[in-house]
């Protein structure tokens, strides 16, 4: 679960999604994947990659893959990024 949700100077809610807090009753959501982790054949191991298709992160364990991501999502969070952005 997230340890973070931000509100912004603009009203705009961000944080890590979890099914855990029942988010659309405040309103409409809009979801923006700030990575993916997917399974490398070749390598035997799942892959962190940013939408642009860096890799930033490997590992045999699918679990220890998520959780590295979560980690990593909310760190960048609290720095201030802001998914979808331009």
């Amino acid at each position: 679960m997230s340890k973070s949700i931000f509100l912004r100077p603009d009203g705009t809610i961000e944080g890590l999604y979890t099914d855990a807090i029942p988010l659309q009753k405040l309103g409409k959501l809009t979801v923006t994947r700030a990575t993916t982790v997917e399974f490398d054949d070749a390598r035997q191991e799942w892959l962190v990659a940013l939408p642009d298709g860096q890799e930033i992160y490997s590992n045999a364990s699918r679990e220890v893959a998520l959780e590295w991501e979560k980690t990593y999502c909310e760190a960048q969070l609290i720095a201030g990024f802001r998914p979808g952005a331009s």
